[in-house]
């Protein structure tokens, strides 16, 4: 297993490298710092580079090229960066909601494997933490029954049989704020240890399968704030929300004046196009 160089990922994340034993608090000011400063992106995946679901691939990646990814990099070398500061932490594999609100059968889930999060166990509880989701939670969410203020939305918890978990959040139905809310799912969690080369199969197939939205559409995300702000660039469209108001959206110009927000936004040397 590549080593970890947790001096350097922390400063990559705006963190002093003395953090201390492992707390909650500790382990919420870290997640709040990665997906403040490392962009969910999906441009090693749109430019065809053949991104892996190993360490030695997503930490130099994050720590020394300074550049995002999804979530098999992100949770993959964030989950590696917990354990070497002596959390008891794991991967897991989670299904991703496919279906719409209301009875949800199996058939609404995607495949096992299709989304990588990480479980903590600490002060005896199981946490649920995400740093490559997009516009996720900001704070680790424990595995067990109930809702809970977790920007920039509130999220629910619903134990599964065989002990999985169905994380909802509390969703616009127009995505937009200003309808009426509802609860949404958005992940199956399976709190199961798993290993990163058990991913590769789904890695190999969302970055290959032609139809694979990954692989069509250049993304870069990121939060701002722990209070929801986020900014987001797609195509020729720069997308951002002030907490929890409503996104307001820009037209941008493709090409150069688009690569350069991608550079001002995330700090990513990069282009949208093919």
């Amino acid at each position: 297993m590549t080593e970890v160089p947790v001096a350097a990922y922390l400063r990559r994340i705006g963190m002093d490298p003395q953090t201390g034993p492992p707390t909650l608090k500790l382990l919420a000011a870290l997640q709040l710092a990665h997906l403040t400063t490392v962009p969910f992106e999906n441009l090693a995946v749109f430019h065809h580079r053949g991104p892996r679901t190993s360490l030695d691939w997503s930490v130099p990646k994050v720590v020394d090229q300074r550049r995002g990814g999804w979530c098999f990099e992100l949770n993959g070398a964030f989950g590696a960066l917990l354990m070497a500061l002596g959390f008891d932490a794991d991967h897991v594999a989670c299904r991703v909601w496919e279906g719409n609100p209301g009875n949800p059968t199996p058939a609404d889930w995607g495949p096992e494997f299709d989304h990588l999060g990480v479980v903590v166990r600490l002060d005896g509880e199981h946490w649920f933490v995400d740093v490559g989701f997009g516009d996720c939670c900001l704070v680790p969410l424990p595995l067990r029954a109930g809702e809970y203020d977790a920007a920039p939305r509130r999220a629910r918890m619903e134990p599964q049989p065989g002990g999985s978990c169905v994380l909802h959040e509390l969703l616009p139905p127009d995505g937009d704020g200003r309808a009426a809310a509802a609860w949404t799912p958005q992940l199956h969690i399976d709190p199961t240890p798993r290993r990163l080369d058990e991913f590769d199969g789904r890695s190999h197939h969302l970055q290959t399968e032609a139809t694979s939205t990954w692989r069509q559409k250049p993304f870069a995300t990121r939060a701002l704030d722990g209070t929801g702000s986020r900014v987001t660039l797609r195509r020729g469209l720069l997308r951002r929300r002030a907490g929890t108001d409503p996104f307001a959206d820009e037209r941008v110009e493709e090409g150069a004046p688009q690569d350069a927000l991608l550079v001002e936004w995330f700090g990513l040397d990069d282009s949208f196009s093919r």
